[in-house]
């Protein structure tokens, strides 16, 4: 039988400031996984470049 994986929490709301906070997935030479690295953004969607974009780029 698996067993089901626990998600890793990859962001923490702080419900005084209203925003939401980055946490560090693993530990590394800069920090230990579960610190706070900074404000969380979403992450950027990236556009598909379509052959008539690359022809006609400036």
């Amino acid at each position: 039988m698996a067993e089901a994986k626990k998600k890793t929490r990859k962001r923490i709301y702080n419900p005084v400031t209203g925003r939401y906070y980055e946490l560090r997935q693993r530990t590394t030479e800069s920090g230990r996984k579960g610190q706070i690295k900074g404000l969380w953004r979403p992450p950027k969607k990236r556009r598909k470049k379509s052959l008539l974009d690359i022809i006609f780029e400036k």
